[in-house]
Order: structure tokens, then sequence, then C-alpha cells
């Protein structure tokens, strides 16, 4: 990078956000707040056989989550939001060697991190926009290979123990379909595990709308998601451009009918690791996100994964159930 040190680029990336696509861009207000949101369910504790650590290894609740930004997938000319299908497969490389094991945002948000084994620490991948290189079906009906699904899922099936799991922030056309086909891609994503969240009707800047209007794109988009799946509708947002309504308390609940919606956990756009949901800052209503690109974006998922391998103790470690 002419004129600008590795070291220096971060720097600037985490401090101020500044980070364009998406279509998303970076968030043009404060932080949301938490004093917004409601009091969070805390999950029953489900009975699990009694796992230990591995030797050496130390537990740490209280350390950073990464929780990793994706856009399109692209074969060619990636822009600064885009991956090619080589650097997600050497993205899922890096995560499995280094230990990682993936959960979904709304796992995150309810503190539901019983899966993770022991010496293992959690990172939550995430998909906004619902483009049609992110999930695809073949003709009949199984997940097309060359998706970051379908990489995803042959990852999975030669690494067993790195589920196939993410977090996909969809608009009205999920993937570029529509009516039927688009209910049906969303149910499979259910069937396969994976969570369904909002990112709004049409991405608009929800700091230029009205609370209606706001209230609108969520509950519109929480309805069509709803509508395909009854028992898992949308519990986390993805913010369009990382952009804050005028009014934070949008974010938690509103609509009615049926558009009413409640979201558990609200996703920014860049540029850290995630809190703890255990650690006394963790906010869910203001998770901040790691751009993963095939451009300049591979410069902050590398910068933090180097920073969260250096030092001992940052990062979060699953302990004995």
């Amino acid at each position: 990078m002419s004129g600008l040190s590795r070291r220096g680029f971060l720097a600037a990336a985490v401090s101020s956000t500044v980070l364009a696509g998406c279509t998303d861009t970076a968030a043009d207000t404060a932080p949301v707040v938490s004093g917004s949101r409601t009091a969070q369910p805390t999950p029953t504790p489900r009975r699990t056989a009694q796992r230990r650590l591995p030797v050496g290894v130390h537990a740490n609740k209280l350390g950073l989550i990464p929780v990793l930004m994706h856009h399109r997938l692209v074969a060619s000319n990636p822009g600064s939001y885009d991956m090619t299908p080589a650097f997600f497969r050497a993205e899922l490389d890096r995560l499995y060697r280094e230990n990682y094991h993936p959960v979904r945002a709304i796992d995150l948000v309810s503190r539901n991190l019983d899966s993770v084994p022991p010496g293992k620490t959690p990172v939550v991948l995430t998909f906004d926009d619902g483009t049609p290189g992110q999930v695809a079906f073949d003709a009949n009906g199984q997940v097309a290979a060359d998706c970051a699904l379908g990489i995803l899922r042959a990852f999975h099936a030669r690494h067993p123990d790195f589920p196939a799991v993410a977090t996909f922030y969809v608009n009205k056309n999920p993937f570029g379909l529509t009516g039927a086909a688009a209910i049906q891609a969303l149910v499979r994503l259910n069937e396969l595990g994976c969570e369904v969240g909002n990112h709004t009707w049409n991405h608009p800047n929800l700091h230029t709308l009205t609370r209606a209007q706001a209230e609108a794109e969520i509950g519109s988009l929480a309805a069509m998601v709803s509508r395909a799946l009854p028992a898992a509708p949308p519990r986390t947002l993805a913010l369009p451009f990382g952009a804050h309504p005028r009014d934070p308390g949008v974010l938690a609940r509103g609509g009615a009918g049926g558009t009413a919606y409640r979201n558990l956990g609200v996703l920014l756009v860049g540029a850290e690791p995630s809190h703890s949901p255990f650690h006394p800052g963790f906010d869910p209503m203001a998770i901040p996100r790691i751009r993963c690109s095939s451009r300049d974006g591979e410069l902050e998922f590398s910068y933090w994964l180097d920073r969260l391998a250096r030092r001992s103790g940052l990062k979060f470690i699953a302990g004995s159930n």
C-alpha cells in the first residue's frame, strides 16, 4: 500500500470504521446505544456430556470473538467488499487451522455457545445482501457447489468438526430469487442449520428515513421471512450501509400486525472483533464485524486473526461443560 503502512491502515479503519461498499458504507451516526434494547432471554442450559479442555489450554469466556462480514462471491475483479472462491476457501482453511468453530449470530446474542468444543473459539460467518453467489441451488434442489454455501458445505464434508453454519442477511429478493423460489431457498437454509437475518426490504440508509419508514423497511422483510419460517422469524438485523436510524429504538422492535418485528441483535459495518456475550462490555444491539474481501479487506481479516493468535488471553476459548 503506497504511503500507508499496514498498521496505519488498520488503525484508521478501526478508529473511524470508514468502509465503503455493499454497497455497505460506514455508519454515519453514533453507535447504537444499549439503553434502547429490551432484556435478553437466558437460554435454558442443555445437558451435555462432560468435555475436557486440551492439555495446556485455558478457558477464557471473556475473550474476543470474530464476527466476519462477507458480501459478493465473484470469480474475478473483486471489489473492496467482494471475495473470490479461492479467498473464501483459504479463509476457511485458516479458521480451521486456528481452532475456530462456526456459530450463528443468533447463537452469539443468545449466549448459546454450548456447541463450541473445549479449547476452540467461536466465529460467526455473516453474508450481507443475499446475492446469487452466496446461495444457489441446482436443478435437483441441491446446494450448488460453486456458491459460498456450497464451498462451506464441501469444507464441512472434509472436516466434520467444522459446522457449515452461517447467517445470511437478505433483502426483498434473496439470492436473486422471487416468489416461491425465494421462499424455498429460505426454508432450505433453515433446514441446513443456517440463520436468515434481516437486512431490510430495499437496503436503504436508515438514517435518512422517518421512524415509520424505517419500521416499514425492517418489518416488511421480517414479514417475508416469517411467512417462510414461522418457527424461525428473523431476530438479528445487519444495518444497510452501517447507518443507524435517527431513533435507535426502532431497531429493537416496531411495526404492527403482520409487519411487527423484534430484534435481539444488531450488526454493524466494521471493524474489529466482538466482545464475548459474557463480557460486561458486550452490546447485542451494536456488534462490530471484520470485513472479509479478496482486495484490501483481506488486510483486516489477516490483521485481526494475526493479533488474536499472537496475544495470549485475547480471544474467547471455550471451556469444559
